[in-house]
């Protein structure tokens, strides 16, 4: 009789647990947010928009589109570090790229710079033993960001999906890319490069007072930093030989691609571009079901072109919400909307939401084109009128609306713009759109690349066991 107590008694608190779950965890993301103030110290840029001139902008922005470019300004940008270094990332992989960024960081740290490290919990793919090392150096600090925690599973499903650095208070770079190898150009199959953005940023010496973008970006750096849910990393007790590891594998990676190792900051700030005006877009920080305040600066950006607007975007969810805005939108003015194809597509959970139910997004009158590859667009830019670009880490999926930490660039510039569009365009060139009836226009220039039937049958798969859960993917 006691045994059948205890087990009937185990199966209830599970029970209790389970309906505790749903309520909290699942049920709880129905409930429309609470409406919060925008912090002041990241908000500052954005209520000066309209206003700003061009005379007053004290930064200078550049793209980094290659993806050789992309590793090589990261490790330039840590060896020309005199004080600080902030390094915030959805993902850092234990990947030979991985441990080179980790070496320059620690090498940054033993030249006296204070070094902080900030990783989503959840996806961080470095290994903690690895941190655990790293914060031995008395000048790196590490977090993890919103670690798990089964009393609270409301928080489950929030990730910090930013992805910045900042430099001496002096450079940023912010945009899609997180420390693997496939942003590089280094992925080997069955993987693939994944064709990304970032902005470098510069404070320009001699500016003019006021915010710079660079401040804004560190002002929201810090809430990241501030939230009772951040974890910060502890020291080991013993000595570790792991950062000798990090070295030894930095050292042959440079053997093995010096060509991530020849260009200086320098190099990439010599040919900057003074925008006409900057802001930084961002999501509230709160764990629960999130006020969608960067999708709403968006649609609100997008209110005012003129003539056109260009989307591109990995991931995309069929949302009612999203739906209204592209429908919306198009009805004023052309909508060029660019993704993945099924071939290029690399998130089986994450894409199908978009593709089958590709319809839908027909239905807004939108031009859809598909990027016709074995490697994969992972890019998240709009541009607004052949003058606004805007540029960071937020997909138009519900994760990045409503639940996903997010950060975007706005920049007002059309020499900017006009750089930024030719290298969408090259990504275009080797795209298909597809016609009304769901079907590809045929091209004279590119031919629609194979999708193997394992892979459909994977993603369809996919499709239907997830499709309940649409909302948290």
């Amino acid at each position: 009789m006691t045994e059948k107590i205890v087990l009937f008694s185990g199966a209830g608190l599970i029970a209790l647990y389970l309906l505790y779950f749903l309520l909290t965890g699942i049920f709880s993301f129905a409930i429309r947010p609470r409406k919060k103030a925008r912090p002041a110290s990241t908000s500052s840029l954005n209520d000066e928009w309209q206003q700003k001139r061009k005379e007053d902008v004290p930064d200078q922005v550049k793209i980094i589109a290659e993806p050789t470019d992309a590793l090589t300004v990261r490790i330039a940008m840590i060896r020309a570090a005199v004080t600080s270094i902030d390094v915030t990332y959805f993902s850092i992989s234990n990947a030979d790229c991985g441990m080179a960024f980790l070496s320059e960081l620690v090498r940054a740290a033993d030249r006296g710079v204070k070094v902080r490290i900030l990783l989503d919990a959840k996806m961080k793919n470095l290994l903690y033993r690895f941190m655990r090392a790293l914060v031995q150096h008395p000048q790196i600090e590490m977090a993890r960001y919103n670690p798990i925690n089964i009393l609270k599973p409301w928080t489950l499903n929030e990730a910090m999906h930013d992805k910045f650095m900042i430099v001496d208070q002096k450079y940023a770079l912010l945009g899609g890319r997180n420390i693997e190898s496939s942003y590089f150009g280094l992925a080997e199959p069955p993987l693939s490069t994944k064709y990304d953005w970032d902005v470098l940023m510069q404070r320009v010496e001699n500016s003019p007072e006021g915010p710079s973008i660079v401040d804004a970006i560190s002002a929201y750096n810090e809430l990241l930093w501030a939230k009772k849910s951040t974890r910060k990393v502890r020291r080991r007790l013993t000595k570790s030989r792991i950062v000798d590891q990090i070295h030894a594998t930095a050292e042959r990676f440079k053997i093995e691609h010096p060509e991530f190792y020849q260009e200086s900051i320098a190099d990439f700030t010599k040919d900057m571009i003074r925008p006409e005006r900057i802001m930084l877009l961002h999501n509230p920080l709160n764990s629960w079901r999130k006020d969608p305040w960067v999708i709403q600066d968006m649609a609100a950006l997008a209110a005012r072109a003129k003539k056109s607007m260009f989307i591109q975007t990995p991931y995309a969810t069929a949302s009612p919400p999203l739906l209204k805005f592209l429908k919306d939108t198009a009805e004023r003015i052309e909508v060029h909307y660019l993704t993945n194809s099924l071939a290029s597509a690399k998130n089986p959970p994450a894409y199908p939401n978009y593709y089958f139910q590709r319809k839908k997004f027909l239905r807004t009158d939108i031009e859809i084109f598909e990027f016709q590859n074995s490697d994969s667009i992972h890019g998240k830019s709009f541009v607004l009128d052949e003058r606004i670009s805007i540029v960071g880490s937020f997909n138009l999926d519900s994760r990045s609306i409503y639940l996903d930490t997010e950060t975007m660039l706005v920049i007002d510039s059309p020499e900017f713009t006009r750089i930024f569009t030719d290298d969408h365009d090259r990504i275009i060139e080797h795209s298909l759109q597809v016609g009304a009836e769901n079907r590809y226009i045929p091209s004279e220039t590119v031919v629609e690349t194979p999708v193997h039937w394992t892979k459909r049958l994977t993603y369809i798969l996919f499709y239907l066991l997830l499709r309940p859960f649409q909302f948290f993917i």
